[in-house]
């Protein structure tokens, strides 16, 4: 994965910030930090959220 790059969310649902973070949403890799990504979720109204989640929480469109 690389910045620019599309992926999966396959962490369980969670809250962040009072909006739910689904899993299987579909993220844009912002940047990648050795085992961490920061990612950009977009809510059900189409706002951005930048988020900050481990490498293994990400996986392939597909």
């Amino acid at each position: 994965m690389k910045p620019g790059d599309k992926a999966k969310l396959i962490k369980p649902t969670f809250l962040n910030k009072g909006i739910f973070i689904f899993t299987g949403s579909t993220v844009e890799i912002k940047e990648i930090q050795s085992d961490k990504a920061i990612v950009v979720y977009n809510d059900k109204e189409g706002y951005p959220h930048d988020l900050e989640m481990n490498l293994t929480d990400l996986g392939p469109l597909s």
